[in-house]
């Protein structure tokens, strides 16, 4: 299939940024990269929408700010969809090469006898958390949930999805699910609508600082982990036509990833600059709670372990029609051979 396709063109795009990097070792003043740009060395413009301005984007303004999108000669334009359907539109409709949102909407476009591909992981970890006014943990006695009230997310969202599967794996009783828009979590737990909210970051360090208590991490549940909750999506016929600004677009982002975890100070320093209205405390607490949470991916390859825990949720919810089907399966959905290449391609300079 096509992504398959790409893998001469990948290593012919690692070679000839190999010759590059031995010419530059000779004398040239030029900087190098390890993914490659355009093919005549320029750059390349990639335009990535993303779903939401958000802490779980953090590799994506890392390599932005931090200059690894410039290192690999791309040149990034970020736009904002307001959702994942919008996000994943913006590249089927040809304003954006990537999009960042749930992995889901590729499966789902190949049901549709669409084309899609994942190519690498943003979030690789179920990031969410349980808050409550009582500070009793729940890690390990959930059924202190028991005839309590918890906000989730409507359904089909991932909170819903996420508190659902767990009443009925756990056996809990009497759960009533109180669905609040996204964003309004902390309010209906602060106001007595409910006993526990799940949220996410920011919510969580900012509920917090308000006196709430996080009391459960799905991302310390071994069998959650890890999970494909955000990654960088596009389509396999662009790839294959334009491989080096794909290559350097991971590349970028695989850098970005492993800067985050050498130098947590210098990811936060980047996400007050993105998110200037936060207070700075909180920016904090929410970046290096999904460092130890392994939210942000240390290797930006998505495996097959990552794509079932989504995909067994997404069927779940009746966001996909069978799993796995040829339409769903890890292997038509997943190109790992980009990311392989942004590793082989980093070796080759560091």
């Amino acid at each position: 299939m096509t992504m398959h396709r790409t893998r001469t063109r990948l290593l012919a795009a690692i070679a000839a940024v190999g010759a590059l990097a031995l010419g530059a070792c000779a004398g040239s003043d030029a900087s190098t990269s390890a993914g490659g740009g355009a093919a005549d060395g320029g750059t390349s413009t990639v335009r990535i929408n993303q779903a939401f301005q958000s802490l779980l984007y953090l590799p994506l303004y890392v390599a932005e700010d931090q200059g690894f999108f410039e290192q690999e000669g791309i040149d990034v334009e970020i736009a904002t969809g307001g959702g994942g359907t919008q996000s994943w539109s913006a590249v089927l409709g040809g304003s954006a090469e990537f999009s960042i949102q749930d992995p889901v909407f590729v499966p789902k476009a190949r049901e549709a006898g669409g084309e899609g591909v994942v190519v690498a992981g943003i979030q690789n970890a179920p990031t969410v958390f349980i808050l409550g006014s009582d500070p009793a943990p729940l890690q390990d006695d959930l059924e202190l949930l028991n005839g309590k009230r918890v906000v989730v997310s409507p359904q089909p969202d991932t909170t819903w999805a996420l508190m659902t599967l767990m009443i009925e794996e756990h056996g809990l009783e009497d759960v009533t699910l109180v669905n609040v828009p996204i964003g309004n979590e902390l309010a209906a737990v602060a106001s007595g609508q409910a006993d526990y909210a799940l949220a996410v970051e920011p919510q969580i360090s900012q509920g917090e600082s308000e006196g709430l208590n996080v009391v459960y991490s799905f991302s310390e549940d071994p069998s959650r982990s890890p999970f494909a909750f955000s990654s960088l999506t596009g389509l396999p016929s662009w790839i294959e036509e334009n491989p080096e600004a794909a290559l350097g677009t991971v590349t970028a982002f695989q850098r970005a990833s492993t800067a985050i975890y050498a130098d947590p100070e210098a990811a936060v320093a980047t996400a007050e600059k993105y998110f200037p209205d936060l207070d700075p405390a909180t920016v904090e607490a929410a970046v290096m709670r999904m460092i130890e949470a392994k939210g942000y991916p240390e290797d930006v390859l998505v495996t097959q372990e990552a794509w079932d825990n989504n995909l067994e949720i997404a069927l779940l919810v009746e966001n996909v029609q069978a799993y796995p089907s040829d339409a769903t399966s890890y292997e038509n959905n997943v190109d790992v051979e980009l990311a392989q290449a942004a590793h082989a391609a980093i070796a080759e300079q560091d």
